[in-house]
């Protein structure tokens, strides 16, 4: 069976195959969050800027600061923030140098929803006096992650 996907208005099936970059990703949605077809999603794939492996709608990512003063923005690569500069890369274990690096989501229409990163969290806590040890064993999930504004 064939719907209408709320946001692009394009026809799709509830069992679809993203594919960008010479990867894939599979996806079987409710009726209800039908927003994008699968061509359009894979329109709205990424390149790490490190890295340059995909990021996907969903994946999580990091927003490191490049550190030389002499560096070159890639092309490939997205901005997040110019000041200081912030590039969205992924979180995969030979580009990101820890899971707790993770600082958001790449999501529709292409741009990240910034989460606070377990670093951020366990900073929080200390703060409050909560020294306790902090046990994350779900980056991947944005259901479990605390938004923050811009």
């Amino acid at each position: 069976m064939t719907y209408i996907a709320k946001e692009c208005g394009h026809g799709t099936k509830r069992a679809i195959e993203v594919s960008a970059l010479g990867h894939n990703r599979r996806g079987i949605f409710k009726k209800d969050d039908l927003q994008y077809c699968s061509d359009c999603l894979a329109n709205m794939v990424i390149k790490c800027a490190w890295c340059r492996e995909p990021i996907f709608i969903g994946e999580p990512v990091t927003l490191y600061t490049p550190m030389q003063k002499d560096f070159i923005v890639p092309k490939h690569a997205v901005i997040y923030k110019n000041e200081p500069l912030q590039l969205v890369g992924c979180l995969r274990w030979g580009c990101a140098e820890t899971g707790a690096d993770r600082s958001g989501f790449w999501v529709p229409p292409g741009k990240v929803q910034r989460v606070l990163s377990p670093i951020e969290i366990l900073m929080g806590r200390v703060a409050e006096g909560d020294c306790s040890a902090m046990i994350y064993n779900d980056l991947l999930d944005p259901s479990r992650a605390i938004p923050i504004k811009d």
